[in-house]
């Protein structure tokens, strides 16, 4: 399967999820006038799946070499993998804490310790400071322990079972935590079942089991029946899931009153596990079959705005944000386009460039035995 056939299809996907996100964390819609409209975007939290997929398909197709345990093949993954993630994200963080100070909304001593919470990642695993700093950066540290574990995983996982396999022993090691610091509190640490279930790398490990499942199939190391015999159907099949997915999460929801799905196990069930597979199957039908939804996708604009999207997530609810209503407009809709305009900004003069400086830096040649 040639690369430059999937990075276009599943990079435009991205632009459109981090935006449906963009509108969730801004939802436009009045609770008492549009109720239901208000609470179906409520539930756009779910697109962060996507995400989580795509990186198990990526990562699993470009580095899955990385199970060799190969010194220099896996020093330069991990400086691959800092080099995408860490320097806008440690820039950002900065200037917010910074910025927060200055503003006395921390004093200083509960500025260095969320500053540090936040830089180190840990804060994702506490149900009390995880949405603190940036706000959806608590999703970086779910990813980081992906590609911290991924080497392991794909020692591990060789095949559909041995895959199911490790994803059990994740959720495994996910209650065994929970427990642990239910009877030794500190910081509420995996504060709560629900809490590692949706928060943690250890609830959401099957996302980025679909990712590598899909990984296995487009390197042809398994065939997989249902596919080969769905065809382009899959579009349908998987965009079907998907919707009845978001519809499932707004049932759920209203039936127990909660804000959220996943603040219930059946929207645990629902977003984390049904889906992924709509997902995984949605992703199946980019890579191998045509249609309008893949070339709209595959368009130069919606890869370049794809691209930008990281920068666009770790953005879209911080300072800039603020700037933006404060000087330019309180109007979402404009916000929106300026948020869009001013990520693919700092991704070209800012992300990209660090991106490459420290792969630059760091990276190791590879030493060709003859």
């Amino acid at each position: 399967m040639n690369e430059k056939k999937i990075i276009p299809a599943l990079t435009g996907i991205r632009a459109i999820c981090v935006y449906l996100i963009f509108f969730y964390h801004l939802n436009f819609f009045s609770p008492v006038l549009q109720p239901v409209l208000y609470s179906i975007l409520n539930e756009f939290y779910c697109f962060l799946s996507f995400f989580f997929v795509l990186s198990g398909f990526l990562i699993y197709y470009k580095y899955s070499e990385i199970s060799s345990f190969n010194k220099t093949t896996l020093y330069n993954y991990f400086v691959n993998r800092m080099a995408r993630v860490y320097p806008i994200l440690l820039i950002l963080i900065s200037a917010t804490f910074f910025i927060g100070f200055y503003h006395h909304y921390y004093s200083g001593r509960e500025t260095i310790k969320l500053y540090l919470l936040n830089v180190t990642l840990l804060k994702g695993f506490s149900a009390k400071y995880w949405l603190t700093g940036i706000g959806p950066s608590w999703s970086m540290s779910v990813e980081e322990l992906f590609y911290l574990l991924s080497p392991l995983i794909f020692l591990c996982a060789k095949n559909i079972g041995s895959l199911i396999k490790t994803v059990l022993i994740f959720y495994g090691i996910g209650l065994l935590l929970t427990l642990f610091f239910h009877f030794f509190p500190f910081e509420n640490f995996f504060g709560s079942f629900l809490f590692t279930a949706y928060s943690t790398f250890f609830g959401r490990a099957f996302e980025f089991a679909c990712g590598i499942f899909l990984g296995m199939i487009v390197k042809g190391e398994i065939k997989n029946i249902f596919f080969e015999w769905l065809g382009n159907k899959a579009l349908y099949l998987g965009l079907s899931i998907i919707i009845l997915s978001v519809a499932f999460l707004y049932f759920i929801a209203a039936h127990y009153a909660i804000p959220h799905a996943t603040d219930s196990w059946p929207g645990i069930i629902v977003n984390n596990i049904l889906l992924p597979v709509g997902i995984t199957i949605f992703f199946y039908s980019l890579i191998y079959y045509e249609s309008f939804i893949h070339q709209f996708l595959s368009s130069k604009v919606m890869v370049q705005l794809g691209n930008s999207t990281y920068s666009f997530y770790l953005l879209h609810t911080t300072f800039v944000l603020s700037y933006i209503f404060k000087f330019i407009s309180t109007n979402i809709f404009i916000a929106f386009i300026c948020m869009i305009l001013i990520s693919f900004i700092f991704h070209k003069l800012v992300e990209q460039p660090l991106a490459v400086l420290v792969r630059k830096r760091f990276h190791k040649k590879q030493t060709i035995l003859l």
